[in-house]
């Protein structure tokens, strides 16, 4: 366990946004929270929860005290011949547990290779991408009360999962901070890449034509080739990846936007609602490579938002704001953040 006081935390998210927070403590097992209770100063103050700080935009200093987990030790839980259960401390960066389970010849996380932030944050937001989400491997989610330090176990189905969020982002936000997750991957001969993603699948052709026999590594060079083309290194542009979610709409006001506006990208979903891409939205909206002060739509992707040097974080705020209001007035569409914003 580690506390710091007056801590700065422009080194803690990918933004970059220098900001203070008041105290800021690193939690590594169970007894650490009932003795940090104990602190009357600690005690008295908001506890938040933060993992990689890859998915939060702060605003301003902080009088509170942000708690992230250390705890990052991978164990085998149990195996058989086909799946292999890993339970892993929620304080391990995601992409070096990705790179574990790929060089062990793991299927089921290749596709999610190059997500910023730590196996902790990966239940609580739902990561997904290129047709793939953390549910589909996820079979149970530790945690500890931040108030009494009680452990609590969560099944896949107690987790509430949803685009982009969970139990622990909504009923449990800053109750529960998230100590191991266990996923079930299937080994080589047992399963196979997930190539839903069209984009992925047409990458994943062109670069190995004919060849049969893909293995979780394949799929993870792909990705990630994929994603530093598309997404600004936040080492050197902070951002926090796609900044918006794409939002979902009913058939009938598809059907409307399409008279108007011609063909739109979309997926269709399992309820007959229509996924739009927000990338488009925004690129349609003109807004791709714009800037707000020192803050700006990516050029190489319009769903991301970057810091160009020094911006504050209500300089995003406001770029985003912007965004928004522009969406809504040419689609009556809004886009709802998937960055968390903290005040």
């Amino acid at each position: 366990m580690h506390i710091h006081a007056n801590y700065s935390l422009k080194n803690r998210n990918t933004f970059k946004i220098d900001i203070k927070t008041q105290y800021f403590v690193e939690i590594s097992k169970q007894s650490d929270i009932p003795i940090l209770r104990s602190d009357m100063k600690l005690s008295a103050i908001p506890w938040v929860i933060m993992g990689g700080g890859s998915n939060i935009l702060f605003t301003q200093d902080l009088e509170k005290v942000i708690v992230t987990c250390q705890y990052d030790k991978i164990r085998v839980m149990k195996e058989d011949e086909d799946s292999i259960w890993l339970s892993v401390g929620a304080g391990m960066p995601w992409h070096d547990f990705v790179k574990y389970t790929v060089e062990h010849d793991y299927w089921g996380l290749e596709n999610l290779a190059l997500i910023p932030g730590t196996v902790g944050a990966a239940p609580v937001q739902n990561i997904g991408a290129y047709g793939a989400e953390a549910r589909d491997t996820i079979t149970r989610v530790q945690t500890l009360n931040l108030f009494t330090g009680e452990r609590r176990e969560f099944r896949n189905s107690d987790c509430r999962f949803g685009y982009r969020t969970s139990i622990f982002k909504e009923e449990h936000e800053n109750r529960l901070l998230v100590h191991r997750v266990t996923f079930r991957l299937k080994k080589l001969e047992s399963g196979q890449p997930n190539l839903v993603y069209e984009p992925l699948k047409e990458a994943i052709l062109s670069h190995y034509p004919g060849k049969e026999g893909l293995t979780p590594q394949d799929i993870f060079d792909a990705v990630v080739t994929i994603r530093q083309q598309k997404i600004p290194d936040p080492r050197i542009y902070g951002n926090a990846g796609s900044f918006f979610k794409n939002p979902l709409i009913t058939e009938e006001y598809f059907n409307e936007l399409t008279a108007t506006h011609g063909d739109i990208p979309h997926h269709k979903t399992i309820t007959n609602e229509y996924k739009i891409p927000a990338a488009w939205l925004i690129e349609q909206s003109g807004w791709k490579g714009r800037k707000l002060r020192n803050a700006a739509v990516s050029e190489k992707h319009a769903l991301v938002l970057v810091n160009l040097g020094d911006a504050r974080g209500c300089d995003i705020v406001r770029l985003a704001e912007c965004i928004q209001e522009d969406i809504d007035h040419k689609f009556g569409i809004h886009l709802e953040k998937e960055v968390i914003v903290m005040k």
